[in-house]
């Protein structure tokens, strides 16, 4: 299991999130243009993406989503995307 740094900045969290983001979209798009208001639908998300990209997510940060954690508003902007994670995820 890999090992998690304790209390991670919301920096942090957000740019592994975006290295994730865009390494699930397999995108050349830049990381400055994704901000906490970006809609992630208009960035290229879909639901095939959507999947592997909470799966990256699980794995990095050490938590298991649960049905009820999933809606169309933890999509709707990169700043709720990167508050769920920063309130789920496990860092030992």
């Amino acid at each position: 299991m890999a090992t998690h740094p304790a209390s991670p900045s919301s920096a942090s969290v957000a740019e592994t999130v975006k290295t994730c983001l865009l390494s699930v979209l397999g995108s050349t798009l830049s990381t400055d243009l994704i901000g906490d208001d970006t809609n992630l639908f208009d960035v290229g998300v879909d639901s095939m993406n959507m999947t592997d990209l909470l799966l990256q997510l699980e794995q990095r940060f050490g938590f298991t989503l649960a049905p009820e954690d999933l809606s169309a508003d933890l999509f709707l902007r990169f700043g709720n995307l990167v508050s769920f994670v920063e309130s789920h995820a496990s860092f030992e």
